[in-house]
């Protein structure tokens, strides 16, 4: 009885993912969505290409599975960290969790009875598959972000030096960005992004010292709060834009060159646990291990 209703899980599950890939693959050949594509915006800002506007049938199954509540805003501020600024990733994270945690938790199930048909036994590996299933996008997502924000940060003060000389040159800050939204892309494609979006932002009418506090609560990245911060103090209290971006920038390269060294001096305790563990030992089999043969073999002859 059991084989039958496992069976039956299995392919009402795999029925499940192959009409969910058939569904997206016919939404994303639909002519009138290319049609609308190809009219869009030859490069807009992240989350407002026609990418965002995907089918809602994942986020109509998920307002069924979790109900609108207070963490989603937690959860999309945690996704767009990540890089995911689509309004439905939430929904899309959700929808991994769940179809990770039941794929994990029946073939745990099954390959647990297969083999060892105890109850007992059964049921911790479904259980261990459902909580791999669901702790897996959450470390997907959280590798992503540390990722992201360490790109993001080793292109904070060159993105600074390019920026005091625009504002040097006689640009405002908002054509400051604009330009700079170009330059960095050669180097940090995800700073880029921020950038653009920082810049629609303004061009709809948002004070630039909200839009830049934005930009750093969805970086999450330091320099960048300090930008903001230094940004909005210059505005009030009326000093030299270039001369507050100037002290910033070889702030943060000290700061960048402080954190290399620090790197640096890590490094050899680093290498302990290897040497100690892996390298070592070979050493001593390979120096001592001739001189030990022929110790055993010299006293074996003696003792015969």
């Amino acid at each position: 009885m059991h084989i039958y209703l496992i069976t039956g899980l299995v392919f009402v599950f795999f029925f499940i993912i192959a009409i969910t890939v058939l569904y997206y693959t016919s939404v994303r050949k639909n002519p009138v969505r290319k049609r609308l594509k190809d009219m869009s915006v030859d490069d807009p800002a992240p989350g407002y290409d026609s990418k965002s506007a995907r089918s809602s049938l994942t986020k109509n199954i998920m307002q069924i599975v979790m109900p609108e509540s207070g963490d989603q805003s937690s959860t999309r501020l945690w996704l767009i960290r990540a890089g995911y600024y689509a309004p439905q990733s939430v929904y899309d994270y959700y929808s991994a969790v769940i179809l990770l945690s039941i794929a994990l938790g029946l073939l745990g199930g099954v390959g647990a009875f297969y083999f060892d048909q105890i109850q007992s036994r059964i049921l911790l590996a479904a259980a261990t598959g459902l909580i791999v299933g669901a702790l897996l996008p959450k470390l997907w997502v959280a590798r992503k972000i540390v990722r992201r924000k360490e790109l993001i940060r080793r292109a904070v003060p060159n993105m600074l030096d390019l920026m005091v000389v625009c504002v040097e040159a006689g640009l405002s800050v908002t054509a400051a960005v604009r330009k700079l939204s170009d330059e960095v892309g050669l180097n940090c494609r995800e700073l880029r992004d921020e950038l653009r979006l920082l810049n629609h932002e303004i061009l709809l009418g948002k004070d630039k010292g909200e839009a830049f506090r934005g930009l750093a609560d969805r970086t999450g990245v330091d320099e960048l709060r300090s930008l903001a911060v230094t940004l909005i103090q210059t505005e009030k209290l009326g000093t030299s834009v270039a001369t507050s971006l100037r002290v910033l920038a070889d702030t943060m390269r000290f700061n960048r060159r402080q954190r290399a060294e620090e790197m640096a001096n890590k490094v050899s305790i680093k290498l302990v646990f290897p040497l100690v563990l892996l390298i070592f030992p070979e050493l001593l089999v390979v120096l001592i291990g001739p001189a030990a043969i022929t110790l055993v073999r010299t006293l074996g002859g003696l003792v015969e």
